[in-house]
């Protein structure tokens, strides 16, 4: 098929880090194209809101979670974005220390400062989960917030906290560099929550099935292809996403992340991961409503990828 006849999408990154691995995966191995797409990808220019542009037409398909769903529903909007493809299966940020931590326990986390991730509030909200799974006073933790991943790595790297945290390439750095020690992985203590994935206007997704449904089918084989590959050759493959990070730095990030299974290997969402998702976010106050998963997500087209239905 030639490039003049393929049909335009329109797909966007909330933020730029390893988590969203199987979608630099799909657009850079060229899963999306050979379903005869010509994906125009691109990351959320700083300032704006995913969902405002998804909803003013600019995007045609966003990574995002379905928190932002759920407010939105909380908030009895009727055009609430469907989520039509899984992406992580967990959650994909870490705890660094700014000290060795040979026998670290959660427990040390009490009178320790942290600086979590300010972009999104879903990764505090996971971390403070994780902190009542064990036990954790909250109270006892100082969480210093409202930072940019900028301001809170160089806050970090200058001392002003025990704790950051970070998904990778930039967790893997501060090791690598030597400014940071891993304390932990806040997904293994989670299990399988359904923490991001891909979505839609209810308008064009009723306007454009078949469209998506190629989409779908490339991001399907995409995250085959990513399960399947080692470390090394995932980082290859996702390089030109990240010129500025070594190698090694991505493929040790890679097999973390694939070793703890933070990625989905098929695009259908769990309604086990959609429930335990819900219910840490009511846990928080972030979200009111327990809102129903046929009002979140719209499986059909994984459903179809998967039978291999085209």
């Amino acid at each position: 098929m030639e490039q003049s006849k393929k049909t335009r999408l329109r797909l966007m990154v909330a933020y730029h880090n390893m988590f969203y691995t199987p979608v630099y995966v799909a657009v850079a191995g060229g899963f999306f194209y050979a379903e005869g797409l010509d994906v125009m990808f691109s990351v959320m220019p700083d300032g704006e809101s995913s969902i405002d542009m998804l909803r003013s037409e600019r995007v045609d398909v966003i990574q995002t979670g379905i928190s932002r769903t759920f407010m939105d529903l909380d908030e009895d909007k009727r055009d609430a974005p469907l989520h039509i493809a899984e992406i992580n299966q967990g959650d994909g940020f870490y705890l660094i220390s700014n000290k060795p931590t040979d026998g670290w326990s959660w427990n040390d986390l009490e009178g320790s400062s942290i600086i979590p991730i300010g972009f999104t509030p879903v990764p505090t909200t996971s971390l403070k989960s994780a902190m009542r799974l064990h036990g954790i006073d909250a109270s006892k933790v100082q969480l210093i917030e409202g930072m940019s991943a900028g301001d809170a790595l160089a806050a970090f790297g200058a001392g002003e906290a025990d704790y950051i945290q970070m998904p990778h390439p930039f967790a893997q750095q501060l090791i690598n560099d030597g400014v940071g020690h891993m304390a932990t992985a806040v997904g293994v203590e989670l299990g399988y929550i359904c923490y991001s994935s891909l979505a839609a206007m209810p308008a064009f997704i009723e306007a454009n099935t078949e469209l998506l449904q190629k989409f779908v089918n490339g991001f399907y084989k995409a995250q085959l292809w990513l399960a399947e590959n080692s470390p090394s050759q995932v980082a290859e493959r996702v390089s030109s996403f990240f010129p500025d990070v070594p190698s090694e730095v991505l493929a040790e990030g890679i097999r973390l992340y694939q070793e703890q299974g933070t990625w989905a290997t098929d695009p259908m969402i769990g309604q086990d991961g959609f429930d335990s998702m819900l219910t840490i976010l009511i846990d928080s106050g972030l979200v009111q409503g327990r809102h129903a998963y046929d009002k979140v997500v719209q499986p059909k087209f994984a459903r179809a990828a998967m039978a291999g239905e085209k």
